[in-house]
């Protein structure tokens, strides 16, 4: 009988372990939470009590409506020349001709939740993606010329995938009680400019940019790798730029604030003119950036020297020959690839730049994300949400991707 007992209460114990587990394993995406759903409006309403905000999903957000959509990679014209400039040189031909391949065609399914307390502005944004993807453009040694050389930027093919997972939201700006020409209609696509002219190497034939004069949108940018630290996005706006209609064009701009990263990891050594990583943690595998902290402390070096064969002098003295471990520094897949970024807390949220807070989990088929920012931040370069009033906004789901994003557009934040 104790038996018995003891096994009907591991069977129930076991029970509730799997139940409470498996929000785990998916993003609440495509389900109705018994509040009904909207695929064009977020609903955000005043909470009775503020969530959390630890990136877990709390009971109050079963409250709030969600928005339920999903954003594609759409076509975004053609590149002209390579972007991949450093690896492939001037051969377009080793690269694909729509500025967005080989991502076009890719979809993800997501669920947008809002609320908000009277001074902030919560969001919770869960979407499909089955990796953690932070392999962004690593160094790997090259034995037959000896050279250090980085993953591409930007993908030439399905299996060249080799970034961060990143999103964006953009949200009109009001300037003189106007928002942009055309936002409220258009929302993200008024900013893009295609067909651009006169690219040079490394340029982008469609840009971000306002068409009018003292326009403004708001820009939040996450990523992965290079927010960590901060747990923001990398806030910025979009204005406009003189250079219009030329793929020097830029209009995208940074709050002010402190960047949270550097990601110029290029050294150059003088004497002998090889290339290599900026800074490593010599001895370790599998790490994705390195912080400012370990450069201080000493944890990580930078380079000092990059021999004819490859090897690294670092600043506390010692060597790195990677000619002694090739398959630890191999091509995409070895373990002490170095990466191509140092990190920071920048603001951590003390400034405009990271003022908009993010708490991320990648929860196994998915992306689990908390967003908070002031409703009124203060900054002319943020949106304001006004209680009573609608917004309207377009967001982009960058899938270990640079630059190509899938798009969903024409929604509208309505604040009660």
């Amino acid at each position: 009988m104790k038996n018995l007992k003891l096994s009907l209460v591991l069977a129930v114990f076991a029970s509730i372990i799997l139940v409470n587990c498996t929000h785990d394993d998916a993003p609440n995406i495509g389900v109705d939470p018994g509040v009904g759903s909207s695929t064009e409006v977020l609903l955000v309403k005043k909470f009775a009590s503020a969530p959390i905000f630890d990136g877990d999903v709390d009971e109050i957000w079963s409250t709030a409506r969600p928005l339920l959509s999903a954003a594609t990679v759409t076509p975004a014209g053609d590149r002209i020349i390579t972007l991949n400039t450093i690896n492939s040189g001037t051969d377009t031909s080793l690269e694909p001709t729509d500025l967005f391949d080989p991502y076009t065609g890719e979809s993800s399914k997501y669920s947008l939740r809002g609320g908000h307390d009277g001074e902030y502005l919560y969001l919770l944004f869960e979407y499909e993606d089955d990796a953690d993807s932070r392999d962004r453009e690593m160094w790997y040694f090259e034995p037959i010329s000896k050279t250090w050389k980085q993953d591409n930027k930007y993908a030439n093919h399905k299996n060249d995938k080799f970034y961060e997972d990143k999103f964006a939201f953009m949200f009109p700006i009001k300037v003189n009680g106007a928002y942009p020409e055309g936002f409220a209609t258009g929302t993200c696509t008024i900013t893009c400019h295609g067909g651009l002219t006169d690219p040079q190497p490394g340029q982008k034939t469609t840009r971000h940019y306002m068409k009018n004069a003292g326009e403004l949108a708001d820009l939040w940018h996450w990523k992965r790798n290079r927010n960590v630290l901060s747990q923001s996005v990398d806030d910025g706006y979009v204005t406009t730029d003189a250079k219009a209609g030329t793929a020097a064009a830029n209009g995208r701009k940074g709050d002010e604030g402190t960047k949270m990263y550097d990601d110029k990891p290029i050294f150059t050594d003088e004497a002998t003119g090889m290339k290599g990583p900026k800074w490593v943690k010599k001895g370790q595998s599998n790490y994705y950036w390195i912080t400012s902290a370990e450069l201080a402390s000493g944890a990580a070096q930078t380079v000092t020297g990059v021999a004819v064969d490859g090897t690294l002098t670092l600043s506390d003295g010692s060597t790195i020959d990677p000619n002694a471990d090739l398959t630890s520094y191999s091509k995409s897949f070895g373990s002490k690839r170095f990466p191509s970024i140092t990190v920071n807390p920048g603001g951590a949220g003390a400034d405009f730049r990271s003022d908009t807070q993010v708490r991320a989990k990648h929860i196994g088929s998915g992306w689990q994300i908390e967003i908070k920012r002031k409703l009124n931040s203060g900054d002319p370069t943020d949106a304001v949400f006004v209680v009573g009033e609608e917004i309207p906004f377009g967001l982009s789901i960058f899938n270990n991707s640079a630059i190509a994003h899938a798009m969903s557009n024409f929604k509208t934040m309505k604040i009660e």
